[in-house]
């Protein structure tokens, strides 16, 4: 993220859901991942409780499986290698190589996404859903039979998963326009999210100390969930326009990412660093309109 610092802490949680989905719009399988995280938040209290029956009995293969997932999860270069690699690998590490592990992400889903009221899920429900994030979150590494045997538990369940709709906060409405506006972004216009992030650094303002400042805006009113699925419909959404790795990597998701934070707790945060997030990013996606709706 050059010239970007990496907010909070270097693992997943909910509460980082903007560094998480740093990672996965690098990933082959981040849109995938993401996708399926959004889908496990918007279960309801007692949700994972009422579909344990479902869950199938694990497998050898299935045991296989996992462990090929995690052995190929640590063999993964990652942010750690930065200080060994030549000026070329330090470029390709920065645009694909992830801040957070697998082990840190699966702890994310066992104590923040299936605790959606005060009851976790069931171990064998928890165990299920780790191996589809798993299947998601290194797909590329994984062969076909590895990858189906990981989501077999989830593909059998999910049609009994009870949903609730998805909750995005109050400014829902502003929300969706964004997202729709980086859906639909053209290909023509994504030089001027890159260049706006060059003029964000270039202009020296603290994008780092106004995240954080949303994101604790975030934690203090309970939009702790809201936000998480907001950056993972980002994530699909920036898949979906097709904007290339070294545009993410180098400034484009972290603009856009700060924006949806903003607008996430819009109506409570702190002004200047709203506008410092907001200002460079809706000109960037012509979006210009978003405020008037």
């Amino acid at each position: 993220m050059p010239g970007f610092q990496v907010i909070l802490a270097n693992v997943y949680s909910l509460i980082s859901a903007p560094v998480l989905g740093f990672d996965l719009t690098r990933m082959d399988g981040g849109a995938a991942t993401a996708e399926l995280l959004e889908t496990m938040l918007a279960v309801p209290s007692g949700g994972w409780t009422a579909i344990a029956g479902h869950v199938p009995a694990g497998t050898s293969a299935l045991a296989t499986a996992r462990d090929t997932a995690f052995r190929l999860a640590q063999a993964r270069p990652s942010v750690k290698d930065l200080p060994g690699a030549d000026p070329a690998g330090a470029v390709a590490l920065l645009h694909r190589a992830p801040i957070g592990t697998l082990d840190a992400l699966l702890h994310c889903v066992r104590t923040d996404v299936l605790v959606p009221g005060d009851a976790p899920a069931p171990d064998l429900v928890a165990a299920m859903a780790a191996d589809a994030v798993s299947a998601a979150y290194v797909r590329e590494l994984l062969t076909d039979d590895d990858r189906r045997e990981l989501a077999r538990g989830w593909l059998a369940v999910r049609r009994h998963l009870p949903a609730a709709p998805a909750d995005l906060g109050p400014q829902h409405e502003e929300i969706e326009l964004l997202l729709e506006a980086v859906r639909s972004l053209p290909a023509d216009h994504v030089p001027a999210l890159t260049e706006a992030a060059d003029r964000l650094r270039a202009d020296g303002g603290d994008w780092a100390a106004a995240m954080h400042s949303l994101t604790w805006a975030v934690h203090m009113s309970g939009r702790v969930r809201a936000a998480a699925t907001v950056q993972l419909r980002l994530v699909q959404a920036v898949d979906l326009a097709g904007i290339p790795l070294a545009a993410r990597a180098e400034g484009a998701w972290n603009l856009l990412s700060g924006a949806a934070q903003a607008l996430v707790v819009r109506d409570l945060a702190d002004t200047d660093s709203a506008a410092l997030l907001l200002s460079p990013t809706i000109p960037a996606l012509g979006a210009g309109w978003l405020f008037d709706n």
